[in-house]
């Protein structure tokens, strides 16, 4: 990419928004509506953060045709638009409210400077979730959270190109940067490293060994600890974690839990050339037993990248992995759908009482959905493969 092209990069705050997109151009023209003009990204202001907005042409993607396109479902979090570049969308986990919306912005700028630099999809997106990572008020790296006994402190994180390459790490510990773990493992002779194993080997191939304990991790595991001490005690805990516990030493005089907020932080990506990577990193939730594993490491359930696009999810992630959920959606990317369409769809058929937040990219746009708030961030550069 040209410097020019990199100072016309736009880098704009997208957080539950509602706002103009492909497939509501293409509902209003179904009703009878003139299509509105094929207009460039523009930005607004709506609850005090940039939100991009694109009036599409509905012929564009074939998903909008005015002939078959229905209304998208109604969510908290629903954004999505028509983009050509090289294009980061990234998100701080379902659950996690605007106000921290500045996060994954800083993010996917991040990953947007690393596609100019001439790099990878994939270590793009790395570049994107290390930020977050780095960022304790988002339940990865130093911001993860702690266990039930007050002291663990295990994390999941994975990535994906588009060429099918997938690496893992399950229940490590002691390291800041799991998704640095994670690629690693990527020029490993395997795919998914977990637990003990996991942590030795990135501290074999240099990663620093240092707990990510932070004092916003601390303060949620004490107000999570309350609550739930109060739910027992009101006798509406769902599940008593005590009659499982499986930690190593005593059990300590509280019990947590509280599950909004936020968990799992995440980037997709797509380079000049039209090429596509996932990433996404997680402490996991307080209220789970140790060596518990959630979507982020199992293939097809957190998150997955191919030659027509890239999903990110977040959520509840016993049920994404039930649903294979990131495949899905990317199969229904092949089968037709815009990003845009299929993570709303996806998110609108998840269970009403369980948390989902969805990001993806394809080759003609983007889209983020979430049953709750979920702050997101998007960069788009104005560069196209086509530049000289």
């Amino acid at each position: 990419m040209r410097p020019c092209d990199l100072v016309a990069a736009l880098a704009l705050i997208v957080a539950c928004t509602q706002g103009s997109s492909a497939d509501e151009a293409a509902s209003a023209a179904a009703r009878g509506a003139a299509p509105a003009r094929p207009q460039a990204l523009a930005s607004t202001t709506t609850n005090n953060a940039d939100v991009i907005r694109t009036i599409a042409d509905p012929a564009a993607d074939p998903a909008t045709d005015p002939a078959t396109a229905t209304p998208l479902p109604a969510l908290p979090t629903r954004a999505g638009a028509l983009a050509r570049g090289p294009l980061v969308v990234t998100h701080g986990g379902a659950g996690s409210p605007p106000a921290l919306a500045d996060g994954p912005q800083a993010a996917a700028a991040a990953a947007l400077a690393r596609l100019a630099a001439g790099d990878a999809a994939v270590d793009a997106a790395i570049a994107g979730v290390i930020v977050l990572e780095d960022d304790p008020r988002f339940n990865a790296g130093t911001g993860a959270n702690i266990r039930l006994d007050g002291r663990t402190i295990q994390m999941d994180a994975s990535l994906m190109g588009g060429d099918g390459r997938f690496a893992a790490v399950a229940a490590i510990e002691r390291v800041r940067n799991p998704i640095r773990a994670a690629r690693l493992v990527l020029d490993s002779p395997h795919v998914l490293l977990a637990g003990e194993g996991a942590t030795r080997f990135a501290h074999r191939l240099g990663l620093a060994d240092e707990i990510p304990r932070s004092d916003e991790a601390e303060a949620k595991y004490h107000q999570r600890m309350k609550a739930l001490g109060e739910a027992v005690g009101r006798g509406e805990a769902a599940i008593d974690w005590r009659a499982y516990w499986n930690f190593p030493g005593e059990m300590p005089p509280e019990m947590v839990a509280w599950r909004e907020g936020g968990d799992t932080v995440g980037a997709v990506v797509r380079d000049r050339e039209g090429r596509f990577a996932a990433a996404l990193s997680t402490g996991g939730t307080s209220v789970t037993l140790y060596g518990r594993v959630g979507d982020v490491p199992i293939y097809g359930a957190g998150l997955f990248a191919g030659e027509a696009g890239a999903v990110a999810c977040t959520g509840e992630g016993e049920e994404i992995i039930r649903q294979g959920l990131a495949r899905r959606v990317y199969d229904a990317i092949v089968g037709g759908a815009s990003a845009e369409r299929a993570v709303a769809e996806a998110a609108a058929a998840f269970p009403k009482d369980q948390a989902v937040g969805l990001i993806a990219v394809d080759r003609a746009g983007w889209g983020v959905a979430s049953n709750l708030e979920m702050a997101h961030g998007i960069a788009a550069s104005t560069a196209t493969a086509t530049d000289p």
